[in-house]
């Protein structure tokens, strides 16, 4: 069946109203070379998707999860994946429409990676997935995340997500201990990241590794703070009885 010029028109017109996706050749040549699982690289393709069709740089994993077959919590986890990998890092974008600052998935250390591939370098290549002495799975990076969200009740900021991260690879903090950290941060109406911060330095201080050293911790900390306070207690009340009886020449 010949195409008449009326329908070629229709259907060249259709394309272009759709658009076009460009993902670079060098992605789709290396990304097995950086350790980068299927999975990953579509979540990353969406992410290009819906930066060079939708225009939206920082969209959700409910909204990627619209066009993909896997969960909405799976895609969390990827992100954090690639995030912890240093595939993706979140960084703040000025919106002229908006006239607002807001999220923006970056993309620039991906490509650099991708770059120094094709070059040849053979020693960044080795170096690609920095472990940093992490002992943490994909899925359980990904649910502090999703926890720290909700506790929060709205997504972290690009300086929250960079601290955050920077928990999750300090070899010397479990999550259990983040997720304490957290905890403690709600249920003392101090929620914010300077606070949990504050109670993580602290454990690394004293070099504490878990949870039931946490709490151990504490117990002695609130013991010399009784033993101090009775012992002021005694000193000031023998203060005023000296005063007392005290002969005035």
């Amino acid at each position: 069946m010949s195409i008449t010029k009326n329908n070629y028109e229709m259907l060249m017109s259709s394309m272009l109203e759709t658009g076009s996706l460009v993902i670079p050749d060098l992605l789709l040549k290396f990304y097995s070379r950086l350790g980068l699982t299927e999975n990953e690289m579509m979540v990353l393709i969406h992410l290009i998707h819906w930066r060079q069709i939708e225009h939206e740089r920082f969209p959700t994993p409910e909204k990627l999860s619209q066009y993909m077959t896997i969960s909405e919590e799976e895609i969390k986890n990827i992100i954090a994946s690639l995030i912890e990998k240093k595939f993706l890092t979140v960084e703040p974008y000025y919106s002229s429409i908006l006239n607002r600052w807001q999220n923006a998935f970056s993309f620039s250390n991906l490509w650099s990676k991708l770059s120094q591939e094709a070059l040849g370098d053979s020693d960044h290549s080795s170096n690609i997935l920095e472990n940093d002495e992490i002992a943490t799975t994909n899925s359980d990076i990904g649910e502090v995340y999703s926890t720290f969200e909700k506790e929060f009740g709205r997504p972290l900021s690009p300086l929250e997500n960079e601290q955050l991260r920077e928990w999750c690879r300090n070899s010397k903090l479990s999550l259990e201990l983040i997720h304490e950290a957290l905890k403690r941060a709600v249920l003392r109406g101090a929620l914010n990241f300077r606070y949990i911060d504050s109670i993580l330095r602290d454990w690394q201080h004293h070099n504490i590794r878990t949870v039931a050293e946490a709490i151990n911790h504490d117990e002695k900390k609130n013991k010399k703070k009784v033993r101090r306070s009775r012992s002021e207690t005694r000193v000031t009340k023998k203060g005023k009885y000296d005063d007392l009886y005290r002969l005035v020449p």
